[in-house]
């Protein structure tokens, strides 16, 4: 008697991808997963002292090619990632590498100060530097008596 065994991650991982692929073709968000697929670019916030640092992944994008905004606690990066292999005739089977333009917007945990915002391309990476502003600096306050 031959027995085929059900391995159900196969069956939902499978759903997944193809309501990925439905659901993209009427324009809706792609990834139904815990980290979206098809958000570009890949985003690290941290902070160190009194300065937040934004880190993007850009491979492929120049950086004139990128335009960052910064407004109180809100961080925009807009760019144009250009496609590389455009053959004629393509049929993708699976396709990860975004192109075209992207926007990205990110609220910021502290209230930054726009006038100390420094960004740095590096090897497909972006590193924007922003100091918090006097107002969300903690302060420690003496204490009369």
């Amino acid at each position: 008697m031959l027995v085929d065994h059900w391995f159900p991650f196969f069956d939902v991982s499978k759903t997944l991808e193809e309501m990925d692929r439905v659901f993209g073709r009427m324009g809706r968000p792609l990834g139904l997963r815990s980290v979206p697929r098809g958000t570009f670019p890949p985003i690290n916030i941290y902070q160190q002292n009194d300065t937040i640092v934004l880190t993007a992944e850009v491979p492929g994008v120049q950086p004139g090619d990128l335009d960052l905004t910064v407004l109180n606690d809100c961080v925009t990066l807009t760019g144009r990632r250009a496609e590389t292999d455009t053959p004629q005739d393509r049929r993708f089977y699976r396709r990860e590498r975004p192109a075209g333009v992207f926007n990205r917007t990110v609220t910021l945990p502290e209230t930054v100060d726009p006038d100390s915002v420094k960004a740095e391309y590096r090897n497909g990476v972006l590193a924007v530097r922003m100091s918090k502003a006097e107002t969300a600096k903690v302060r420690k306050i003496a204490i009369q008596s």
